[in-house]
């Protein structure tokens, strides 16, 4: 039963840093995007609010980071 758990534990971790990275990604091209000379490419993307980006990735970075830490200290390779 620890095996199933460590590796559910590895596995939200892991897609905790992918959900923030491709967030993060979205945030970033969106922004560039919205500042092209497009007229109809520029409307519509400024018209996409993406504001909550980088509310959602600090609460997946205060996750990654509490299973993160309780993960390294049952397998000992945690920082002391």
């Amino acid at each position: 039963m620890l095996k199933i758990l460590d590796h559910l534990e590895e596995w939200l971790i892991a897609t905790l840093m992918a959900v923030a990275t491709l967030v993060i990604f979205a945030a970033v091209v969106h922004r560039y995007a919205a500042g092209w000379p497009i007229p109809g490419l520029q409307d519509w993307l400024l018209e996409i609010n993406i504001s909550w980006a980088q509310e959602l990735c600090i609460y997946l970075f205060v996750w990654m980071a509490k299973f993160g830490a309780a993960y390294g200290v049952r397998t000992g390779i945690h920082v002391g």
